[in-house]
């Protein structure tokens, strides 16, 4: 009788505190807008009809962009960058896109690889001697990129000043020991992923270069994407607000209806994985610090790259064909990016961090629900694949954060549907 009672009290307080704050909330006028080539019309529907059905929040902003064999051919944004000072989202706006920045990182080291700067299999130390402390001597470039090395988390916090000073950080991140035998499982390594992929480009890249400053000239000016991984303050008005209308509990209970946050909330309730230490940035997880342009400015290759859908689209397009643009310049070679599929496991194993059943190779996550693909998602709802059978590059990004960063979120899998459905109906003629 008691449990029942339990049961009642929180289903009564799920609906309070979820649904009745929504009856006094005015919704704004919806807004869409883009560009979508002939034979994509059904995903200009789906996008539309997101907003109108309550699928996308009435409160925030988002954009959907798929580049195929080389093309932009569809181009679409809705809803508000601005909620509250009702500021519609723009051709132009861009948004934070958390862990998603790891892809953009990958590509970075995928870039020094095809250039025989970087080897997959040699080890860190190579390129970083003074990594090789406390064990971590035999850490590969790949066992680092497959959330491999037990790095996922410092023992002490890093601060933002640690963040902003690259030697004094190197330094940090060399001291750091194992967490366990690299190379016997992954863990998502959260926030330390683009810290240590960084340092170890600065030391591969001939220029010595930051890898936020390695994709700014390699990357976004050679083939014009508009993304940042440290964004410079002049564009910050671009960048969507993210509206502060869920809560922490609100996040909680809508999590719950997702099987795969289930999954993920009980293994932390039962102490099976490593998800709260990761999270050892300060205050890098507090929403309000994304609205900070001058931390927005620092180089966090885990979690703060800031761009359009469209900038991600094309980039992950690139790749989808055959690692050149449209008009036939290179980006990367062909072999190289049958790699991130082709030398993946074969199936997904448990992930010490997360507890869920992931896939990674070589920075990517690789997914195989129907189709195969690279890419990788951010938290809130942001994704970004290439599917090199179809040639497509596709992106996804919001302002207003969902729970379903794992690949169940209805929004983006709507669009990604409808778009393998006009793909393929047009290579059916």
């Amino acid at each position: 009788m008691a449990f029942m009672k339990n049961a009642l009290l929180v289903c009564i307080t799920a609906v309070l505190v979820v649904y009745v704050p929504s009856l006094w909330t005015k919704t704004p006028p919806t807004l869409t807008a883009g560009t979508v080539q002939s034979g994509f019309e059904p995903v200009l529907k789906v996008f539309r009809d997101n907003f109108a059905k309550g699928v996308e929040s009435p409160t925030g902003g988002s954009a959907f962009s798929v580049y195929y064999k080389g093309s932009k051919v569809i181009d679409l944004w809705g809803g508000y960058a601005d909620t509250e000072a009702l500021r519609p989202w723009r051709e132009d706006t861009m948004a934070i896109v958390y862990s998603l920045t790891k892809g953009m990182a990958a590509t970075c080291i995928a870039l020094l690889v095809d250039r025989g700067h970087v080897d997959y299999d040699k080890t860190v130390a190579s390129y970083w001697p003074e990594f090789a402390q406390n064990g971590k001597e035999n850490i590969t470039v790949r066992m680092l990129l497959n959330h491999e090395g037990g790095l996922s988390y410092t023992d002490g916090p890093i601060s933002f000043e640690q963040l902003a000073d690259q030697d004094v950080l190197g330094q940090l991140l060399a001291k750091e020991a194992p967490k366990w035998e690299p190379g016997s499982a992954h863990g998502y390594h959260g926030m330390t992923f683009g810290l240590y992929v960084s340092q170890l480009l600065r030391r591969a890249d001939p220029k010595h270069r930051t890898l936020g400053q390695f994709f700014k000239e390699e990357i976004a000016q050679t083939f014009d994407v508009d993304f940042h991984i440290g964004l410079p303050l002049e564009v910050y008005h671009r960048v969507a607000r993210r509206p502060a209308v869920t809560t922490l509990l609100q996040t909680l209970f809508k999590g719950l209806t997702s099987p795969l946050n289930r999954q993920v909330m009980w293994a932390m309730a039962t102490g099976k994985t490593d998800f709260l230490k990761v999270l050892n940035i300060e205050s890098m997880t507090q929403a309000e610090h994304f609205l900070n342009p001058e931390l927005l400015a620092l180089e966090q290759p885990s979690a703060s790259g800031i761009g359009t859908a469209r900038a991600i689209a094309k980039v992950y397009g690139m790749m989808a064909n055959g690692g050149t643009t449209r008009d036939g310049r290179k980006f990367l070679s062909d072999g190289l990016i049958k790699k991130f599929i082709g030398e993946a496991e074969k199936v997904a194993t448990m992930d010490r961090t997360i507890g869920l059943e992931l896939l990674f190779n070589l920075g990517f996550m690789i997914t195989d629900e129907g189709e195969q693909q690279f890419g990788h998602p951010g938290s809130g709802g942001a994704q970004g694949r290439a599917d090199p059978k179809w040639r497509i590059g596709m992106a996804y990004i919001t302002s207003y954060p969902t729970p379903f960063s794992m690949g169940d979120d209805e929004r983006f899998l709507t669009l990604e549907k409808a778009t393998y459905e006009c793909v393929k109906k047009l290579e059916a003629k």
